[in-house]
């Protein structure tokens, strides 16, 4: 045992030994890939810093030093000019997930080298943060205005947070009255044990992880929810509109905490940034309420550009298909797709093929199962109503019977439901409710139209899409 140790000892001891440089003794200098902007862009959009620091406003700097390492990756950290403890630790933890430097060069060939990088801590004050109660309140007076004059105050809503400055408690919406705040309504604070489902290049796995969230009893409304691992690794934070529809802005994280794909949404465009696990940036995309796909740019692992201002070959994540993740690339002008594009699952089998002009999709063919089929839409199609809508808001007035529900009443129901591939309905939410008597109505005659469903399409295959119906009560 103790010679197998030697062993292990001699074979490892030249790769700590090897010489380290310093940036006056190489050729070419240790650098980020793509430049130190966008090591920068990484580091801004990765931060995590705690709430209790940044409420109160920061424009400071943390230098660290460390050894660019021949793989990318950078080691042997020290901190030459401190901050403080935890912006210190959340420097070096930044650091250490971005793996996409470029190592100097000597003779041409990649050496470890010695660098020193400042990560800048930056934030706005952050009035509404109430330290004593660890919580963000926000005060309004009596016509419901925001306002900061402790005079006006008639209501306030009160976010308990944890030191990240996520949700940790019932958010309370209270009144003062006779000089005490007494709570008119509350959202549940909810941390529950769940199963997240993380992809590969390769398939999609689950690991354990807590879903965290405070939301109220309405489907309808919004809600913002936060999944992290139990090493307290984000895997997301997203923004859901409610009613069910998925979230209109947020960020997905590998299971390595390196930020993968950050959503902003805009007034009709969604901004799609996307970064590869070494914390290279891999595209930024927009996807606007027309249906159209913008692409802006797009780099390579390395950090070599391969779309510029719209125009080049991209390479970019696709649909996903039976939870195996797509990648595509084809031609861009002008920020759209042209001519043929290609998808491909990981291993380079060929997922589809899809012909463009200006950004508009004149044909395509899906290979998926081995299957080849054609389609001319390579976005969803929702589902129908065997006949079209026509025929189902017949089927609803033929077979409503709001008389049982209530004598006299005026407004709409929302239900939303699931149509699956095979035409039949599942999963029924109510999204607007007019009162449980009408609301189990129309679930009661919705529920009839099963099996009458044209499935949703994507790509020539039938997918389960949640289709929201309104039904109007006069």
């Amino acid at each position: 045992m103790k010679s197998f140790i030697l062993i292990l000892t001699l074979l490892s001891f030249p790769a700590l030994s090897q010489q380290i440089y310093q940036v006056n003794e190489v050729e070419k200098a240790a650098e980020p890939s793509g430049g130190v902007a966008f090591l920068n862009q990484f580091i801004t959009a990765n931060i995590q810093i705690p709430i209790k620091l940044a409420a109160k406003g920061m424009n400071a700097r943390v230098f660290v030093k460390g050894v660019i390492e021949t793989d990318g990756s950078m080691s042997g950290f020290e901190i030459l000019r401190s901050l403080n403890k935890e912006s210190d630790a959340e420097a070096i933890r930044l650091l250490t997930l971005y793996k996409a430097w470029k190592p100097g060069l000597v003779k041409e060939k990649p050496v470890r080298q010695a660098v020193v990088f400042p990560v800048i801590f930056r934030t706005n004050p952050m009035p509404e943060y109430d330290s004593t109660q660890n919580a963000l309140i926000e005060y309004f007076d009596k016509n419901n205005v925001e306002t900061t004059n402790p005079e006006k105050f008639k209501f306030r809503n009160v976010i308990p947070v944890d030191e990240r400055g996520f949700v940790s408690g019932d958010i309370l919406f209270q009144e003062l009255r006779l000089g005490n705040w007494k709570t008119n309504l509350s959202l549940p604070f909810e941390k529950k044990e769940i199963w997240a489902k993380v992809s590969g290049q390769t398939k999609t796995d689950s690991v354990k992880a807590y879903s965290i969230s405070a939301k109220s009893g309405n489907f309808a409304d919004a809600f913002e929810e936060v999944i992290i691992q139990p090493d307290g690794k984000l895997l997301s934070h997203a923004h859901y509109p409610g009613g069910g529809r998925p979230p209109s802005s947020g960020k997905y994280y590998f299971v390595s905490g390196v930020l993968k794909e950050e959503q902003i949404a805009g007034d009709s465009i969604v901004k799609m940034i996307n970064w590869y696990e070494n914390g290279q940036l891999q595209s930024v995309v927009e996807l606007s309420n027309k249906k159209s796909t913008l692409i802006k740019n797009v780099w390579e692992k390395d950090g070599s550009q391969i779309v510029k201002d719209g125009n080049g070959w991209a390479k970019i994540k696709g649909s996903s298909f039976n939870q195996r993740a797509i990648y595509e690339q084809g031609n861009v002008v002008n920020e759209r797709k042209s001519g043929r594009w290609v998808g491909k699952f990981a291993d380079s089998t060929l997922a589809y093929e899809e012909f463009f002009k200006e950004g508009t999709l004149e044909n395509g063919t899906s290979y998926f199962d081995g299957e080849k089929v054609n389609y001319e839409s390579d976005f969803i199609l929702e589902p129908q109503f065997k006949g079209g809508k026509n025929k189902m808001f017949q089927f609803l007035g033929e077979n409503l019977r709001p008389a049982q529900a209530v004598p006299i009443a005026k407004g709409k129901v929302i239900l939303s439901f699931v149509v699956r591939e095979d035409g039949h309905l599942g999963d029924y939410k109510i999204e607007q409710s007019l009162g449980k008597s009408f609301d189990d109505e129309v679930i009661r005659v919705v529920k009839r139209m099963d099996g009458q469903w044209e499935a949703g399409m994507l790509r020539g295959r039938k997918i389960s899409v949640r289709y929201r119906l309104p039904v109007n009560f006069e």
